[in-house]
């Protein structure tokens, strides 16, 4: 294996395990108890400075909204991890299509069959405009 193989196998790679509840998961979004859509999020490697020696994980998230449309994904790192800890604490700051303004909506994670399903369906990491929805 060459160093360039090195450079990118993943094997060694640190894995979070506060980051376990993120990996792959659905979450409910909701305003006033009122469903308005979903949001979906993924762990995966990154390098870090210094010198991009420094191996962690990210999350990507990304807004499914219910009337189809989805937003694109959005990145979140630590140490802050700012949209992480917002979903600890059950809610998601982001933009609000219908009004342009940043909203903070109740986010609870879906989980089981529903989680499966919706995570089969949402697409996670598809850009809006290539999506069937």
């Amino acid at each position: 294996m060459g160093w360039l193989d090195k450079w990118f196998d993943e094997t060694d790679w640190p894995k979070d395990p506060n980051l376990d509840v993120f990996r792959e998961a659905v979450w409910e979004l909701s305003l006033n108890g009122e469903s308005v859509g979903w949001l979906t999020t993924a762990v995966m490697t990154m390098r870090s400075f210094p010198f991009m020696w420094l191996k962690q994980e990210q999350m990507w998230t990304q807004v499914h909204w219910l009337d189809g449309t989805h937003e694109y994904l959005e990145e979140d790192y630590g140490p802050e991890w700012p949209i992480a800890k917002d979903l600890r604490n059950g809610r998601l700051v982001t933009t609000d299509p219908r009004t342009g303004q940043d909203v903070t909506f109740e986010a609870a994670a879906v989980t089981g069959h529903d989680r499966d399903r919706l995570w089969a369906q949402l697409e996670h990491g598809a850009k809006p405009q290539d999506r069937n929805a």
